[in-house]
């Protein structure tokens, strides 16, 4: 232990030696003077006419402005082009109930905020979020209407209540058993289920599957084949989940690929059944198009097989406060990503802009800069002190463009509040 606690030690000394302990930067980039030029107002971005998924990234998952900005960028899109679904880094069960009650469900916002998957989640401004697709879907027509996606696999209680909500109107004389038999393999509760049940358990979720196949046209009449395509989709929710917890070791390769699949299933229900492009909103590490995390795969994923038909969006903070976890429950945190463009905000009358790439012509400075490695934030759901003293355990070092068609830059950023419950 104590030649561990050397060796960190050591390792600490020579990165503040080597001038990356300050949280805050002593780098102040030189002003580009074309840059109020260039950027605009995040609700007047627009989007190529070929893009068929919109991914919105966030540099951190503790701040109010990266939230707020799925309630934005998707209200501008659906009010200025053909995008009506939203697929969240969030559990594809708890979104699946999210999406029966924006349109029309029981319920209530707050609650349903809460089963979005993730604490950091529970916050008013995804709330607003829930609150604003339900208010716009009760004055939709049928055609116009808005949904949800959740792209992640990492809960089960949510996937589980979905199939026993379809059977109990696809199939009331079997619902009984079928909600019994759910309830004795996971519980009542997140990870309740029994490791050694787990062959049992995937007999259970093939032969339910197999009922479904076989009675797909009477289950469609008898509710949707929306909702019955939800359904089927749980068991294969349920599926990944399993495995990633029990057969690929919390693979993260294994996990955006479920989310990169869950993506697609949601992108060809758009397209097919809607006429509509998707939204894609996540942690900026999982969007990007070259992966620029070596342990996420997902955005990659998606620009590799659609091309020009991905179109990502990032987002940065010069300075961000973030909310985090911490040894006393979840404690703020002050960060400076050194950003040059982030920094430029500073000269404008605004905290906030959106810089889309393709606008940018050769010879304005700019140009270098997105086109060359410069520094950006990324902060993810953990803190330790190497964050906090060692600058680069923060930091991406790559040409924007390669990361990104467009960002939306964010001088300082606020922390969220998350709900107590």
């Amino acid at each position: 232990m104590k030649k561990a606690g050397l060796i960190i030690t050591s390792v600490i000394t020579l990165a503040l030696c080597a001038g990356f302990g300050a949280t805050q930067s002593h780098f102040k980039p030189a002003k580009i003077e074309s840059f109020g030029n260039t950027v605009k107002a995040v609700e007047t971005l627009t989007v190529p006419d070929n893009a068929r998924i919109i991914a919105l990234g966030e540099a951190t998952h503790g701040n109010k402005e990266f939230q707020e900005l799925k309630l934005s960028v998707f209200r501008t899109l659906v009010e200025t082009t053909n995008v009506r679904g939203l697929i969240l880094e969030g559990d594809f069960g708890g979104c699946a109930l999210a999406n029966e009650y924006i349109n029309g469900g029981e319920g209530n916002a707050e609650d349903i905020t809460r089963k979005l998957g993730y604490r950091i989640y529970r916050t008013d401004e995804m709330c607003e979020l829930i609150k604003w697709m339900r208010e716009y879907n009760d004055k939709a027509s049928e055609n116009d209407k808005v949904r949800i996606y959740g792209a992640d696999i990492q809960n089960d209680m949510c996937a589980v209540q979905v199939i026993k909500n379809f059977y109990s109107l696809a199939a009331p004389e079997k619902a009984s058993e079928i909600s019994s038999k759910l309830d004795e393999l996971f519980g009542s509760e997140e990870d309740a289920y029994n490791k050694s049940d787990y062959d049992k358990i995937i007999t259970f979720i093939t032969e339910t599957s197999s009922d479904m196949d076989e009675n797909q046209n009477a289950y469609e009449t008898a509710t949707s084949k929306e909702k019955f395509a939800t359904a089927r989709r749980a068991f294969d929710a349920l599926t990944n989940y399993l495995e990633y917890r029990e057969k690929k070791s919390f693979s993260h390769k294994y996990r955006d690929t479920c989310m990169k699949d869950n993506t697609l299933w949601a992108l060809e229900n758009e397209e097919i059944n809607y006429n509509s492009r998707l939204m894609l909103a996540s942690h900026n590490g999982h969007m990007t198009k070259n992966q620029s995390s070596a342990v996420t795969f997902l955005g990659k994923f998606l620009h590799d097989e659609l091309g020009d038909g991905y179109f990502a969006i990032g987002t940065d903070f010069y300075i961000t406060k973030d909310n985090l976890p911490g040894k006393n429950g979840r404690e703020v945190h002050k960060f400076c990503s050194d950003d040059p463009l982030a920094y430029q905000i500073k000269y404008t009358d605004d905290n906030m802009c959106y810089l889309d790439f393709s606008e940018i012509t050769e010879s304005d400075p700019l140009y270098d800069k997105v086109h060359n490695q410069m520094k950006t934030g990324s902060l993810g759901e953990q803190y330790n002190l190497m964050i906090k003293l060692v600058k680069p355990f923060y930091q991406l070092n790559y040409a924007p463009d390669d990361m990104y068609d467009a960002m939306i830059l964010v001088y300082e950023a606020e922390p969220t509040e998350i709900w107590e419950q």
